[in-house]
């Protein structure tokens, strides 16, 4: 299941701030193909509040910028996509020149007749600021275990809907 996420600055942010980006595909999981997805609802929870809900532009491109020093909770998918879930950890970031950047890519899909996607009631990506190297980092090992787990999901979804 793709994910994509790196840590890089790049883009002029203020200080005390920090820009999420990326592009979102949609899967077609049965045929294992992607397209870049269109009006893909984002919304974003700061501290477990509803902060902010818009949708990706056009060609699957989405972006930005928050304020650091919280806790938030992405959620990509709205009501016509299986959700995927991040978890983003700021508290621990401090200000410095030029704020920090993650990119991160989602792939997505709709959702199957019949068929449920309990892997992605928990985030599926977790991001937290790592203060020895100074950038948001993923959880490595966390995002590989859910992405193990999506793709057996999807295995049996198959299985499920094709009876193969």
């Amino acid at each position: 299941m793709m994910v994509s996420l790196q840590g890089f600055a790049k883009k002029e942010v203020r200080a005390d701030r920090f820009i999420i980006q990326g592009q979102i595909f949609e899967m077609d999981i049965m045929n294992e193909t992607d397209k870049s997805a269109q009006n893909v609802q984002i919304i974003v929870y700061q501290d477990k509040e509803v902060y902010a809900s818009f949708y990706c532009k056009e060609n699957g491109a989405y972006e930005f910028i928050l304020p650091i020093g919280h806790e938030y909770e992405l959620w990509f998918g709205g009501k016509d996509f299986v959700n995927k879930k991040v978890y983003v950890d700021t508290r621990s970031m401090t200000a410095k020149a030029s704020g920090y950047e993650c990119n991160l890519d989602m792939g997505l899909f709709r959702p199957l007749k019949n068929v449920e996607f309990p892997c992605l009631v928990d985030h599926y990506v977790k991001v937290r600021f790592d203060t020895e190297y100074k950038q948001l980092i993923p959880d490595y090992e966390y995002s590989q275990f859910k992405a193990k787990e999506v793709e057996k999901a999807i295995r049996k979804a198959k299985k499920t809907t094709t009876g193969f």
